[in-house]
């Protein structure tokens, strides 16, 4: 009896053992890989800046602050006026307004990345989609590089649980938030333009952290993915989504690390929201920017740094223990931190 309790035991210990194991090999960070960068720069940055609600006025003080400072940068567009203006993320102005066009062509032509935030602020079809796409290369001469899917919208593409692969991390989303369903990439769907984003975009943002480089959450990006295969490439943001957690992110305790790491940062933020308020640029934003830009980074449009990491490390594909690892951390910052 004795001899069996110890076996019983040990197997038990056995287990328990096996577990520990399993969870730290997927919870325990990707190895990190810093990147050498052009003219013997010790970091990249970029600004990925979503429409919603950006105006003329209320965004242009912004890049031209970022003009002065030398940070090119990569905004996002709508081509077509919301459908839906009772939900406030979808306003702003769009391609159909002149003035606004105006000013996109004009930070376009100093450099600036335009990209796009879907059709509109609101659900799209397939034919409004496509149209869209030709409306926007009239304008900028050629089709978006980088899209990010916007808030609700059922034409996203791989967006609310579907951002998630591994089970059971979908089911507990479900159970968690409540979010629209995505229709972007499935065929059956009147919103379905999959082989479009697969022609046309090159990357797409999915999950966005606390982290500041991003090579130190997944050395991969940008990356492809075999279980989304309508996205070319993948790459995560860091999250700076209004004045106040962009100023916290940018710290000169984050920057400075940022520079010791050779690291990578591409932020997510909106720039319509805090970021000019009574006639002025907001002063936080403003003196963490100027130390920022004080740095020996490079300070250039996202599609850019991508596209060079992409030619230094060649192509990556994302596999099962990073994909358990990234979506599992992202959940755990969504519940903590509201991460988008």
């Amino acid at each position: 009896m004795a001899q069996m309790r110890m076996k019983k035991r040990t197997i038990i210990l056995l287990i328990l053992a096996t577990l520990a194991a399993v969870s730290i090999y997927f919870t325990y960070p990707p190895s990190y890989e810093p990147i050498s960068f052009p003219d013997g720069k010790k970091f990249a940055f970029a600004i990925i800046d979503d429409t919603d609600g950006a105006t003329v006025q209320n965004v242009k003080p912004v890049y031209d602050f970022l003009y002065d400072l030398g940070m090119r940068s990569t905004k996002t567009v709508w081509v077509w006026p919301t459908n839906d203006p009772e939900h406030w993320p979808n306003r702003g102005e769009t391609l159909a307004d002149s003035d606004y066009v105006a000013f996109l062509m004009d930070i376009q032509s100093r450099g600036f990345e335009i990209a796009l935030h879907g059709a509109r602020g609101g659900n799209s079809t397939r034919v409004e989609i496509i149209e869209a796409f030709e409306r926007f290369k009239t304008i900028f001469g050629q089709y978006p590089t980088i899209h990010i899917n916007h808030s609700q919208n059922i034409d996203n593409l791989y967006w609310g649980s579907d951002k998630l692969s591994v089970f059971p991390f979908p089911l507990l989303y479900n159970l968690i938030y409540d979010s629209e369903p995505s229709f972007g990439h499935d065929p059956e769907s009147e919103h379905f333009w999959g082989d479009i984003a697969k022609r046309h975009i090159r990357y797409v943002v999915n999950f966005s952290f606390q982290e500041i480089n991003i090579l130190k959450v997944n050395p991969l990006v940008p990356y492809h993915d075999d279980r989304k295969p309508y996205v070319n490439y993948w790459l995560h943001s860091s999250d700076g989504g209004v004045v106040e957690s962009f100023s916290k992110l940018i710290s000169k305790e984050n920057v400075d690390r940022l520079e010791r790491e050779n690291g990578v940062c591409f932020v997510y933020t909106h720039l319509a929201s805090g970021f000019f308020r009574d006639g002025a640029v907001d002063s936080t934003f403003r003196e963490r920017m100027t130390y920022l830009a004080s740095k020996d980074g490079w300070f250039a449009p996202a599609s850019e740094i991508l596209d060079y990491i992409r030619s230094v490390r060649g192509e990556r594909t994302i596999g099962f223990r990073e994909r358990v690892y990234i979506e599992l951390r992202w959940l755990r910052e969504k519940v903590l931190h509201g991460s988008r």
